[in-house]
């Protein structure tokens, strides 16, 4: 005998609010990745979403949600980590002016470069655009030198009296926001940071993402002995280091996040942490191990990337002009372009900030008006 199962009403009200529901959880990182009105919502969606799969639903282990704001307000003077070489010291200079124009609160950096490079940073931070600029200098441990990402997690112990939020920048970015927008970017608790994945970034990572470049592994190396016993998902998406947001730095330091970072690091010496297909150097391999799951989302026009990943540009003038921060991740760097005059978009956006150098030391590759 078979039971039947009691009628539902279904309703044309219904249908709709669950295919718009359906229509919501695909697309969900479409409506973030453009930034709109449902930013919050989708990042939010998108984290509950992909926690699922390793969720127990037990009430106790909902994540709790917490906004820098909540504890810091935007007069507080902001803390920005930065790190460069010689080679690259022009984009520190442009990236931090950037900073300086458009962010309307204090700022204060701390720089971290070469012993060798100090002197030449220190002459050009006196120019009348940056002399009143709040700053600390710091160098790396002998032992890190030869790892050029090591500030990235270096500077919790380089700069002990730095407490609370902290954003971290690449010397290849250029702010055109507030960073005390970025400053609000809402946090799990359990997270150690806000980061970009490099899953859902455009076309250019669509094309990186379909050979599989995106993903741990290709960026780790599953058979290394300190690697295989964290357990890691090899499918996970990775995330970029080049632009980071802390709610709390005192939170790494009780977690011990850089002695995590640095006993990886050492253990690539005796058996390679790096994956099969590159794409990492060693800090940034070691970071992917030590935060995984432990990232939440940054708003898409605050880490635009893949700039300088190809030749020719993968995003319009009206874009461009508009996102809150530009980075280019890729290989041709805007001091390093031997194409025409400020004949690019994206390098006039980068030529706005830089100042030149007194010294005369570093000069960006240009052609001359002359030769076009």
């Amino acid at each position: 005998m078979f039971h039947r199962c009691p009628k539902k009403v279904v309703t044309g009200a219904s249908l709709i609010w669950a295919g718009f529901m359906m229509y919501l959880l695909a697309h969900v990182q479409n409506f973030a990745d453009y930034g709109g009105r449902f930013k919050t919502g989708a990042k939010y969606a998108q984290e509950l979403v992909s926690n699922i799969s390793h969720s127990t639903f037990d009430k106790a282990e909902i994540p709790k949600i917490e906004s820098t704001t909540s504890q810091h307000t935007k007069n507080d003077r902001m803390n920005v980590v930065m790190q460069a070489r010689e080679d690259n010291l022009g984009g520190l200079i442009s990236a931090l002016n950037s900073v300086v124009v458009n962010t309307k609160h204090l700022v204060h950096f701390y720089l971290i470069v070469p012993d060798d490079t100090t002197a030449h940073l220190q002459q050009w931070m006196k120019v009348p655009e940056l002399s009143n600029v709040q700053y600390s200098l710091a160098k790396l441990p002998t032992d890190l030198e030869k790892y050029s990402n090591a500030g990235k997690f270096s500077f919790i112990d380089l700069f002990p009296s730095l407490h609370g939020p902290v954003i971290y920048l690449d010397p290849d970015v250029i702010v055109q926001g507030d960073l005390a927008d970025l400053l609000d970017t809402p946090m799990l608790l359990k997270d150690l940071g806000a980061f970009s994945d490099d899953c859902h970034t455009g076309s250019v990572s669509k094309m990186v993402a379909s050979r599989g470049e995106t993903r741990y592994a290709s960026r780790l190396n599953f058979k290394q002995p300190n690697i295989a016993k964290l357990n890691l998902n090899p499918l996970t998406c990775t995330f970029n280091t080049g632009v980071f947001v802390i709610s709390d730095v005192d939170s790494w330091r009780k977690e011990k996040v850089s002695d995590e970072i640095l006993d990886l690091v050492h253990s690539h010496e005796r058996s390679s942490i790096i994956g099969p297909q590159g794409g990492s150097d060693v800090v940034e391999a070691a970071i992917l191990a030590t935060f995984y799951r432990r990232t939440s989302p940054l708003d898409p026009l605050w880490h635009v990337r893949n700039l300088g990943v190809t030749r020719g540009s993968r995003y319009s003038p009206f874009f461009l002009s508009n996102a809150k921060l530009l980075h280019w991740n890729g290989h041709f760097k805007p001091w390093k372009s031997s194409r025409s005059y400020g004949s690019t978009f994206e390098q006039k956006l980068w030529d706005n900030y830089f100042i030149r150098d007194p010294l005369g030391l570093f000069v960006p590759i240009r052609k001359k008006k002359s030769e076009i």
